[in-house]
């Protein structure tokens, strides 16, 4: 993943965030206003935050990061989703619903990913936290999906609602079931 500041990932991940949601924009209701009450986009604006925070070092980080352990409490009592802030996940990250959604903190995630409600990216036991996916660009995480492991996911890749996926999956797959199955390919 290329190194670009925070600033950066996140005006990406705002304008996918308008580009997907506009259909749903009321007229009359401030983009602004729109935005930043997504549950999705604040818990990624707060992801965001905490990796400025922990990107380096000085009196002024050390007192973001107090206020970043709060927002971060905060959101995911409010929104159900939990995103480590050393979790490396590329611009343009989507998340449509709130609930239920843990990244754990070893997990690498490319760009312009959508992730949906009730999923779990991370490993498959309390004791192998180092070996955590490493999800390719432009993949789709559907509802209840569960993403475990030490494997790799290609770009491109829809994974089904409800998916388990524990071994590793090529560019431009469907997969689904439980564990998870190529379905087909995408053209």
């Amino acid at each position: 993943m290329e190194k670009r500041s925070w600033f950066v990932r996140l005006a990406a991940d705002k304008k996918r965030f308008l580009a997907i949601d506009l259909k749903e924009f009321k007229p009359g209701l401030s983009r602004f206003i729109y935005l930043h009450t997504t549950q999705g986009y604040q818990a990624v604006m707060v992801y965001r935050f905490g990796q400025w925070c922990y990107e380096g070092s000085g009196l002024a980080r050390k007192i973001a990061r107090k206020i970043y352990f709060l927002l971060r409490l905060f959101i995911e009592a409010i929104t159900g989703i939990s995103i480590n802030e050393r979790s490396e996940i590329g611009e343009g990250l989507y998340i449509g619903h709130f609930g239920g959604i843990f990244i754990h903190s070893n997990v690498k995630i490319g760009k312009n990913c959508n992730i949906s409600q009730g999923v779990t990216v991370g490993v498959k036991a309390p004791f192998e936290t180092e070996r955590a996916p490493n999800i390719g660009d432009g993949v789709h995480i559907g509802a209840g999906a569960k993403v475990l492991g030490g494997i790799r996911v290609g770009n491109n890749v829809v994974i089904g609602a409800n998916a388990v996926v524990v071994k590793d999956v090529p560019d431009n797959a469907v997969v689904g079931g439980v564990p998870a199955k190529i379905l087909k390919y995408r053209t």
